[in-house]
């Protein structure tokens, strides 16, 4: 059925651009599919799916997946690969982030953060010191 989906959506002329597992009522879990026109982005589509729909989409589709941070902080479960293991910073505590989510086109403090944090543990990971002494820290001392 996910393949039949996903090829409707391309014959349409759209293109899955990501899901977001959005919100927890009681016990259901919402999310959201993000469709774009091929050739416009500015013309989007957003469908209210079931996770798990939107999750076999994205995945036969090949975008992200992006979580709520509340949910993933307050429902998610660590996960830790021995595999990956030894390429994760110490501070990292076995979490696997690559992206934080935030409002679609908005100004976020919060990924603003997020994105220096992980670029100075990559700094660390790779010890490059110096360059991590020169990334501006003025939102993480706040």
């Amino acid at each position: 059925m996910y393949q039949v989906v996903k090829d409707m959506i391309d014959k349409m002329g759209y293109t899955v651009k990501l899901v977001r597992v959005t919100k927890r009522v009681h016990e259901a879990y919402f999310a959201q599919l993000y469709l774009t026109k091929v050739g416009d982005e500015s013309k989007s589509v957003i469908f209210d799916l079931r996770p798990s729909d939107a999750i076999n989409i994205a995945v036969r589709c090949k975008v992200s997946i992006q979580v709520n941070k509340y949910l993933a902080y307050s429902d998610g479960m660590r996960v830790i690969e021995s595999g990956k293991l030894s390429m994760q910073s110490p501070a990292s505590n076995g979490i696997l982030f690559t992206e934080l989510d935030r409002p679609s086109g908005q100004h976020c403090l919060d990924t603003e953060e997020f994105n220096m944090v992980c670029k100075l543990n990559e700094a660390i990971n790779q010890e490059r010191y110096k360059d991590a002494g020169t990334l501006p820290l003025t939102l993480i001392i706040q």
